[in-house]
């Protein structure tokens, strides 16, 4: 079986999908698992053939529980209830929220994924009545069901009761896991927290004002929709923060595919290496430095071997591209606002959330100077940094003017301090 984290406290122990034919094994479980306190929705054995249970309540509770129990018979297929289930616990469980123990319950693993005999058979009639995709859909929510590692098939069984406490035990041994792994990360949450509490978070310097952009970035990317591959434009103005903003998504994001990629410099990718990582699999690609039409177009044959539900990030300065190339979702990154301004110039120049009293009013001066971009925030507050109040007077008196006067004058003398510090020659007395 497969383990997955969910992000929320599922209400059951485990939901259990069956057809009619399979409703007296489906019984015998039930009752084992009540036996050994494993909790279910109370009314999931009145389900029949047909759907007794509305689709959205389904989901509902699918979603409301730690692992799924997939019980599939010959009249399985036959189901559309059956099918429209399993195709909400696959998405489940590619999206990491749900484990999922499948049981071949008087069928071969092999029939299931190869889809012959009656699986053939019940989808050409399918085909009839419902749309193309919509039976490509739940073909290829079976046939991701067989990939998945469960209980051995029915032919391999003592008997029926054999099995019954095979599988319970095997979802008995998952839920353990899932709360020793729950308890955890509770504990390591509270750990974090203490740490944040006595300690200013130095690994989030930088991150000032990024609760907004990643607020929006998700509703583009929009992580529940497994039905497209998705493009999503970073854009913005030089030093504004779309390589902070792009990073961050990454870090945050990543966990919830299969595979993931962040290339620094869209100029110098690999396509090869790339190509292997994601092929094939849910994936998650963020490309940074774009800069041409060129790069953007060899990312969509990139993406063109990606699963649905993948997505693709791309970093430009440039919107033009963007637009040129018709991306639905884009996000233009602006400038901070005042306050989150002052308070990520502080965290640089002072290591500290506010500037000192005696400070505040250079502080403000070089804030405007650097025109509300985190780069020329990070730049001109390091530069200052553990230096007295003339001295302040003095750098912020000839940065005056033009933000990007500014930041190339702090960068050349960063810069000239760092190789003259190369080249000391230490004397030997």
């Amino acid at each position: 079986m497969s383990f997955s984290s969910s992000s929320s406290t599922p209400e059951f122990d485990v939901f259990l999908s069956f057809s009619q034919d399979a409703k007296t094994f489906a019984s015998e479980l039930s009752l084992s698992f009540s036996e050994n306190g494993i909790t279910m929705k109370g009314d999931v054995l009145h389900k029949g053939a047909s759907s007794s249970l509305g689709s959205e309540r389904n989901e509902g509770i699918i979603r409301e529980s730690k692992v799924a129990v997939v019980v599939v018979s010959q009249r399985y297929p036959t189901s559309t209830r059956c099918l429209d289930e399993l195709q909400t616990i696959v998405r489940f469980y590619d999206e990491r929220r749900l484990s999922v123990l499948p049981i071949f319950y008087g069928v071969d693993v092999t029939v299931v994924r190869r889809q012959t005999k009656e699986f053939a058979e019940a989808f050409e009639k399918f085909g009839e009545e419902y749309s193309s995709g919509k039976v490509q859909a739940w073909r290829i929510s079976l046939i991701k069901l067989t990939n998945i590692s469960g209980a051995p098939n029915s032919r391999d069984w003592i008997d029926d009761d054999w099995m019954v406490e095979t599988v319970t035990s095997q979802v008995m041994r998952v839920l353990t896991d899932k709360r020793v792994k729950q308890r955890a990360t509770i504990s390591r949450t509270v750990s974090k927290a203490k740490q944040s509490i006595n300690s200013l978070p130095t690994k989030n310097l930088g991150l000032v004002g990024l609760d907004r952009p990643m607020l929006a970035l998700q509703e583009m990317l929009d992580l529940k929709s497994n039905e497209e591959v998705r493009f999503i434009g970073i854009c913005g103005q030089g030093g504004v923060g779309k390589t902070t903003l792009a990073r961050h998504a990454y870090e945050e994001l990543r966990n919830s595919f299969h595979a993931h990629v962040f290339v620094d410099n869209a100029a110098k990718i690999c396509q090869q290496v790339i190509k292997s990582t994601v092929s094939h699999r849910r994936s998650l690609l963020v490309v940074d430095s774009v800069d041409n039409i060129k790069q953007i177009k060899e990312m969509e044959d990139i993406v063109g071997l990606c699963c649905p539900g993948s997505r693709v990030i791309l970093v430009t300065q440039d919107k033009k591209l963007v637009d040129e190339f018709g991306l639905e979702y884009v996000y233009e990154v602006q400038p901070l606002r005042y306050d989150e301004a002052l308070q990520l110039f502080s965290q640089t120049a002072f290591n500290q959330q506010h500037p000192p009293a005696s400070f505040e009013s250079l502080s403000l001066h070089a804030v405007r100077i650097a025109g509300f971009l985190p780069l020329s925030l990070k730049i001109i507050g390091s530069s200052l940094q553990g230096k007295d109040g003339e001295i302040w007077r003095k750098q912020l008196q000839k940065l005056e003017g033009s933000q990007e006067k500014a930041v190339r004058q702090v960068m050349m003398k960063i810069f000239v301090k760092d190789v003259a510090d190369a080249f000391i020659i230490p004397l030997k007395l």
